[in-house]
């Protein structure tokens, strides 16, 4: 066919385009499936790891809360015991013949 202008112009079969359409169409579902089947085995191999994850993380919170409770306590107990320093300590800095910082 051609046109008014002499230039050569293709028809274009309606049925063509739509076949042509219709094969991008399966082949952008069969792309998808395959990617959806790959997210799949991949969920199916993460999803394991994360729950132990999260056990560990809910018996490392738990353990945490435990360890504060405890040191807690002994420092409640260190507080009430008597503060006593050793012989030496207290004239530390208090030296025969030196006063002030002369």
């Amino acid at each position: 066919m051609v046109s008014a202008e002499g230039v050569a112009v293709m028809s274009i079969d309606p049925m063509t385009i739509l076949e042509k359409r219709v094969h991008q169409i399966l082949e952008l579902v069969k792309q998808l499936k395959q990617d959806n089947a790959l997210l799949e085995r991949k969920v199916k191999t993460i999803g394991p790891r994360l729950a132990q994850r999260e056990r560990d993380r809910l018996r490392w919170n738990h353990d945490r809360v435990r360890l504060r409770s405890k040191v807690e306590r002994i420092l409640s107990k260190m507080e009430t015991l008597p503060l006593r320093l050793h012989p030496t300590e207290g004239r530390r800095n208090a030296r025969p013949g030196k006063r002030g910082g002369t």
